[in-house]
């Protein structure tokens, strides 16, 4: 079976108000905030603790193991994101060489990042409760993902990579060439693996969201899980870009017509001042318009496949495509992440 883009995750609220982990310094690339895990706790009523430290409840601990393993598969992704940017400039070869007329710079489409999550994902690998095969992945992509973020940065951050011919970019090859491939192939066991724990959850917690009345919150999950079922069907068939016009409409029909209710729920719901205090929301449009492009990027895909015609450029993203779907869907994840779960 192909290989499907790795997607961004959802987080999972925590019943905390401050939950902090001691010892790691802020994140100041690509967007970080800082926030970590520690038994120094911050209560409910918004009384510290003060130097004395609480042990977390069993469910507490598991939600912030959870929510950091979810932190881990975002930045796996961005990290994917960054090797394949790399690949388009510079030949994938042990020794380092360019790709002739490529059409892109050195370091073109590459992004810094603050590696301190695999600090707190190998920290919280050996804590209760046991993920078993998560635990263990995480302990052997730690090494390459580590090296990677940081040769990246270091990429990003080099201005004067012409210099003696190519020097400084030689000098990052090594480390990129030496992880890449390793990372990649524990990236994608570990993205596999999260993914079907957070379906199990988000299930569960959708589930939830319906019982306590939370119904901007359900509609939003509900929206990403069947978006996630879009592409899981795309996946299944072995359609990607390139063989689009092959793909069966069938099971995708219903879960198209089941977004666009849902984001009409949505939509109903941000609409009602009352909704909107209940669930402790200051903004009517608190995942923007991104929920409006997700359908429209399904409805796109579907004309695509209805037309017979193929994409042109099936690498890149395109109105239509399935990268394009994926696109949308990351930024509806990471909106979500950011509103509901309090990333």
């Amino acid at each position: 079976m192909k290989r499907q883009k790795m997607i961004r995750v959802m987080m999972m609220s925590v019943a905390l108000s401050v939950v902090t982990m001691g010892g790691c310094t802020p994140k100041t690339d690509n967007g970080g905030d800082g926030k970590g895990l520690s038994t120094a706790v911050e209560t409910e009523s918004g009384t510290e603790t003060g130097t004395e430290e609480e042990t977390l409840d069993a469910e507490t601990m598991d939600v912030i193991k959870y929510n950091i393993y979810v932190e881990l598969n975002n930045y796996m992704v961005e990290v994917m994101d960054n090797i394949d940017n790399y690949y388009l400039v510079v030949e994938d070869a042990d020794e380092f060489s360019m790709v002739p007329d490529s059409g892109y710079t050195y370091k073109f489409g590459i992004s810094p990042m603050n590696s301190d999550i695999v600090d707190d994902a190998t920290s919280v690998a050996a804590l209760e409760p046991a993920y078993e095969e998560l635990d263990d992945l995480v302990l052997q992509i730690a090494g390459p993902m580590k090296i990677l973020m940081d040769t990246f940065s270091d990429i990003y951050h080099c201005n004067n990579f012409a210099d003696n011919q190519y020097a400084k970019p030689k000098e990052f090859h090594v480390p990129v060439r030496e992880n890449a491939a390793e990372f990649q192939d524990l990236a994608y066991q570990f993205m596999e693996a999260i993914s079907e724990m957070s379906g199990e959850r988000m299930a569960a917690g959708e589930q939830k969201m319906l019982d306590e009345g939370q119904i901007i919150a359900y509609n939003a999950s509900h929206m990403i899980t069947l978006g996630k079922q879009i592409l899981d069907e795309c996946y299944k068939q072995e359609i990607d870009d390139a063989n689009i016009t092959e793909l069966d409409l069938t099971e995708i029909r219903p879960l198209f017509e089941e977004l666009k209710q849902t984001v009409d729920a949505f939509n109903e719901a941000t609409g009602d001042n009352n909704q909107l205090m209940k669930e402790s929301l200051s903004s009517s449009t608190p995942m923007y318009g991104l929920p409006g492009s997700l359908v429209q990027s399904v409805e796109w895909m579907i004309k695509q496949v209805e037309s017979g015609r193929p994409i042109p450029d099936p690498g890149s993203e395109y109105l239509g495509g399935i990268i394009h779907i994926e696109q949308e869907l990351s930024e509806c994840i990471d909106q979500y992440n950011t509103v509901f779960a309090g990333d």
